[in-house]
C-alpha cells in the first residue's frame, strides 16, 4: 500500500508557461510598487494578530543556537531524536497500532548523566518555551506514521554541483527595498528591469521497482535553471543503463569479454514526453521522437495516444521553452528501454523574496546566501544504492560477475575484488568470462 501511495501524484496545477511566469513576475512586482496590495488592505488590528502569530510560530526565534548547530552537536542531536522515539512510541501505545514489520530496533537509551548536562537543559527549556502546538503527534496520527524506506534517506550531506549552470542575481548595490508597513517576510525588493534572472526549478525524478513496475520509486531531486535544456537534466541522471560496460565480440559475434573502460554513455537516443509533445535526441536519422510516433501509428486509432513531435530536440529545448504543470509525471526514455519519470515539485523565481503571483499561485523568493552560485544542475537529493553482496565474504559488495567458472558451484557467480584474486586464475579458462557489474554513483 506505501508502495501505491508513493506512485500516486497530483492534483496537477494549470499549465505554467516558464518564460512568460518570469515575464509576469517582474512586471507585477513593478505595478505594484514592490508592496504586498493584500497586506496594505488589512487593518492595523487585523496586521498586528497576524505579525503575532508568526511570532510565535518561529521555532528557536530567541535561541542562543540555530537548528544547524543542533543537529551537529552529537549530545543535542541525540537528545532530540530520543524524545522524538519517544513521543511516537507513545502515540502507538495509545492507538494500539500494531508495530511495524521487519527485525525490531533497539531503544536507544541516554547515557547516564547526559540528559542532566546545561546544554541539554537549556535546549529542553527553549523546545518547551515554544508557543506552537499544532505540530504536535495526536492519537490519529498513527494512521500516517510508517517505517522509513531506502527512498527517504539521502546519500549526500550536501548539495552537489552536477553542471556548469550558472544562476544570474541581482546585486545587492542594483536592490532597493521599499520602506513600508509590509513585514520583511511579506516584503519585495526593487528588480533591475534590466537584469534576465533565472527561474529555478525544483524536480524529483522516479524509477520503476524491478520486482513492482506498476511502482514508482523517488531516485533524486535536482534544481534545475530556466536556460538549461532537457539535455543537461538528462546527462545528470544517475542510470545504471548509462554505465553498462561495451561488449567485445569475436570473430563469430559472440560476446567475448566487456571493455570497462568505454561505456554507453549518453548517445544511445533518448526522448522527453511533456504535455503531449515529444522531444528526440536530434540526430539526422530516425530518432527516437520518430521511432515512438511510428510505432502508435501501429496501434488502433482509438488507442492510439494524442502525441505529437515536438519542433525542437532535448538538447535545444530548453526550461523557458516549456509549458509545465507542478505535480505532474513526465516521461523520459533512453538506452533502449529504459525509462524515468519526472516531477515538477517548485518554480521559483530567482531573485526575489515572498510574494505570491496572484494568477499562478508560485512562490518566489531572494537567493539565500546558502544557494550555489554556480554549478547548475544541482543534485539535491539521492537515494542510496542497495547492491549485491559478494557470495564469498558476505561483508562488501560485489564489483564482478563471473560466468562458468565451476569452482564456485554457481553461474553467474557475484564476488568482491579481493575475493576473485585469492580465487586465483581458472585452470581452464576456457568459458569462463569476468562481467564488471555497474558501478553505481558515487558522491565524489
Amino acid at each position: 500500500m506505501n508502495r501505491s501511495f508513493d506512485s500516486y501524484f497530483g492534483p496537477p496545477s494549470q499549465p505554467i508557461n516558464v518564460a512568460e511566469f518570469l515575464q509576469q513576475a517582474n512586471s507585477e512586482l513593478l505595478s505594484e510598487s514592490f508592496t504586498n496590495a493584500s497586506w496594505e488592505q488589512l487593518t492595523p488590528e487585523h496586521r498586528n494578530a497576524v505579525e503575532a502569530e508568526i511570532n510565535e510560530s518561529v521555532v528557536f526565534q530567541t535561541s542562543s543556537q540555530s537548528l544547524d548547530q543542533v543537529w551537529d552537536n552529537p549530545v543535542l542531536s541525540a537528545h532530540v531524536r530520543r524524545q522524538h522515539e519517544s513521543t511516537v512510541a507513545s502515540v502507538r501505545d495509545q492507538a494500539d497500532v500494531p508495530a511495524p514489520k521487519g527485525r525490531k530496533r533497539k531503544r536507544d537509551i541516554a547515557p547516564e548523566g547526559s540528559e542532566s548536562t546545561p546544554e541539554v537543559l537549556q535546549l529542553q527549556e527553549e523546545l518547551d518555551a515554544v508557543n506552537l502546538r499544532c505540530w504536535g503527534l495526536t492519537v490519529e496520527s498513527a494512521l500516517c506514521m510508517r517505517a522509513a524506506k531506502n527512498s527517504d534517506y539521502n546519500a549526500l550531506d550536501a548539495p552537489k554541483k552536477m553542471g556548469t549552470g550558472i544562476l544570474h542575481t541581482l546585486d545587492h548595490g542594483d536592490v532597493g527595498a521599499t520602506r513600508s508597513s509590509t513585514p520583511d517576510s511579506l516584503r519585495g525588493h526593487s528588480p533591475d528591469v534590466n537584469s534576465h534572472p533565472n527561474a529555478i526549478i525544483s524536480l524529483t525524478v522516479y524509477n520503476r521497482i524491478t520486482y513492482l513496475p506498476s511502482c514508482l520509486t523517488r531516485s533524486s531531486q535536482y534544481a534545475v535553471l530556466s536556460t538549461q535544456t532537457l539535455a543537461d537534466l538528462l546527462r545528470v541522471l544517475p542510470c545504471a543503463s548509462s554505465n553498462i560496460p561495451i561488449e567485445v565480440l569475436d570473430a563469430e559475434g559472440d560476446v567475448s569479454g566487456y571493455n570497462v573502460t568505454d561505456q554507453i554513455g549518453e548517445h544511445a537516443g533518448c526522448l522527453f514526453c511533456i504535455e503531449d509533445l515529444v522531444y528526440g535526441d536530434g540526430r539526422e536519422t530516425a530518432d527516437y521522437a520518430q521511432k515512438l510516433i511510428a510505432h502508435f501509428h501501429k496501434l488502433p486509432e482509438d488507442k492510439r495516444p494524442q502525441i505529437k513531435t515536438a519542433p525542437t530536440s532535448a538538447s535545444e529545448t530548453t526550461f523557458n521553452a516549456l509549458t509545465l504543470r507542478t505535480h505532474q509525471p513526465y516521461w523520459i526514455l533512453h538506452q533502449g528501454n529504459c525509462e524515468h519519470f519526472f516531477v515538477i515539485d517548485q518554480i521559483r523565481h530567482a531573485p526575489f523574496r515572498f510574494n505570491s503571483i496572484k494568477s499562478l499561485n508560485i512562490i518566489y523568493r531572494l537567493p539565500h546566501a546558502s544557494d550555489p552560485l554556480s554549478g547548475y544542475p544541482l543534485m539535491l537529493h539521492l537515494t542510496p544504492t542497495v547492491q549485491d553482496l559478494c557470495r564469498a565474504c558476505g561483508k562488501v559488495p560485489a564489483v564482478h560477475s563471473i560466468v562458468g567458472d565451476m569452482r564456485l558451484g554457481e553461474s553467474p557467480c557475484l564476488l568482491c575484488a579481493p575475493c576473485w584474486r585469492m580465487m586465483g586464475p581458472p585452470k581452464n579458462d576456457e568459458g569462463v568470462m569476468v562481467v564488471p557489474l555497474v558501478i553505481p554513483f558515487v558522491n565524489h
